[in-house]
């Protein structure tokens, strides 16, 4: 007799775990070479590595069930009251944790496509329907269709700005259009994992928070501040939003290693602003690479670049691949290629050079 089905396993029938069909990774690899995450290839702050250490001395304790330090801290950054502020386990954990808290069955969430590709999984475990807008021919957010895709069951809307995985940005003024334009009922999840390497102030966007309790923006320490393997990352809301998706959170889910390593990270601001740059001129620089051979990148507002190389785009990752150069492909449209170090880019181009792929 067989047993019945688990509730909600109807919507993830068709996903497989999060990149599950990829091997893991490899020492004789090196992730030197390793160009598909969008990790920041420099290495960890002294202070942050002793604010990691010193926790590492004593893992026989808990850590705090939610991140009280941290969000303390957070709450003077920003000038946000602490009930405004939701801490999980990375963006993604804090995403899972807004989606089930906003969503039912009955709803449906649009994001555009492609995109980050866990979005669509997230929107399943909340047992929500995901809907998919196409980007626009230069890699952009179309909101004028994203708004034609709102109906009566739409709840939330992810824009993700600078966008993953073509680096374009939302500009400010269509922002506030499309939140002005949104039925009521409509939350909109700002995902800006990338926006502290963008040129403009990431404060600037705080009034979405302030003025509409519908805006909700979603940052992360994993990318700018080098904290991918910790798992940190934070949301700013209303706090109707916030203390209901505070409730959603696996207890302990932040580790005391990653608190005490955001906060540190936090404390050191004007080198962290120095990183920024950094990878900043490193993008211009492979970005222009690139271009010499053919390769021409839209501008990017992330830490990375990408190739809209259409259906060329899996042979250009295989061909690269060949040379221990692994980036992101995404099928039918376009490569993702993370800032690295200069050496990495090296490697880079000598292997684009040869592989005779361009965009169809």
């Amino acid at each position: 007799m067989s047993s019945p089905p688990l509730p909600g396993a109807h919507r993830l029938g068709d996903f497989s775990a999060y990149r599950s069909h990829e091997a893991p990774r490899s020492d004789a690899t090196g992730t030197e070479w390793d160009l598909s995450n969008n990790e920041l290839t420099l290495p960890p702050l002294p202070e942050v590595a002793e604010a990691v250490r010193i926790c590492g001395l004593d893992p026989n304790r808990y850590p705090a069930p939610l991140p009280h330090l941290l969000v303390e801290r957070l709450a003077g950054q920003f000038g946000v009251a602490r009930t405004q502020i939701v801490v999980g386990p990375g963006s993604a954990g804090v995403l899972q944790q807004l989606l089930l808290v906003l969503c039912t069955e009955r709803d449906e969430v649009l994001y555009a496509w492609p995109a980050f590709d866990a979005y669509p999984l997230l929107i399943a475990v909340a047992g929500a329907t995901g809907v998919r807008v196409p980007l626009t021919a230069t890699g952009a957010h179309d909101l004028s269709v994203f708004l034609a895709r709102v109906t009566p069951r739409t709840r939330v809307v992810i824009l993700c700005t600078p966008h993953n995985p073509t680096g374009r940005r939302i500009s400010r003024d269509e922002l506030r259009w499309f939140l002005n334009e949104l039925p009521p009922q409509v939350v909109t999840i700002v995902d800006q994992a990338y926006v502290e390497f963008d040129e403009l102030d990431e404060n600037d966007d705080l009034d979405l928070v302030h003025q509409r309790s519908k805006a909700v923006l979603l940052r992360t320490f994993s990318k700018a501040y080098g904290l991918a393997g910790l798992r940190v990352g934070y949301a700013l809301a209303d706090s109707e939003i916030s203390e209901t998706a505070r409730k959603a959170t696996l207890p302990f889910a932040v580790t005391r290693a990653a608190e005490a390593a955001a906060v540190a990270s936090l404390d050191q601001e004007t080198v962290m602003k120095e990183r920024i740059a950094m990878v900043r001129r490193l993008r211009t620089e492979l970005g222009e690479s690139l271009g010499d051979l053919g390769l021409a990148c839209p501008p990017s507002h992330g830490n990375f670049l990408w190739l809209p190389l259409g259906r060329s785009a899996t042979g250009f990752g295989e061909s690269v691949a060949r040379d221990g150069i692994k980036v992101r492909v995404y099928p039918d449209h376009g490569v993702r290629i993370s800032v690295g170090s200069r050496a990495a880019h090296r490697r880079l181009l000598a292997a684009a050079r040869v592989t005779g792929h361009a965009a169809d």
